[in-house]
């Protein structure tokens, strides 16, 4: 009787543990979109599309490789405005975006007035001084 009981019971979570995925990770969400939608949207032909990609792959931050190189790339970018914002999320990520610390150098010299003087923030932050 307790083998029967015994059985079912692993026959059951079997079952579960197909039904539920086995174990496989959904993707990441940043605000409300997978990351995969922001790293697209960075490349975006709209300078709007591209700031909100940088903002939101600033949330982000280490969770997902692939958001400080792209946030390093957009300190590149044409627009002003999005040169900001990816400051500001390398800001936000602080340490763990080293990687950006020479992009983060030449933006300290930026056309912009806000962007220096964000990079000059974000870089002795980043660097740890």
């Amino acid at each position: 009787m307790i083998r029967v009981h015994l059985f079912k019971a692993m026959l059951f979570l079997g079952v579960l543990s197909v039904m539920s995925g086995c174990g496989e990770n959904p993707p990441l969400i940043a605000r409300g979109k997978p990351v995969s939608h922001w790293l697209n949207e960075i490349r975006s032909p709209s300078a709007k599309a591209r700031k909100q990609a940088a903002f939101s792959l600033g949330l982000v931050g280490t969770r997902d490789a692939a958001a400080i190189p792209a946030l390093t790339d957009a300190l590149k970018d044409g627009d002003a405005e999005v040169r900001r914002s990816a400051v500001l999320a390398l800001l936000n990520i602080g340490a763990p975006a080293r990687d950006a610390l020479p992009a983060l150098e030449r933006a300290r010299s930026d056309s912009d007035a806000r962007v220096r003087t964000y990079a000059a923030k974000a870089v002795p932050k980043i660097r740890g001084d």
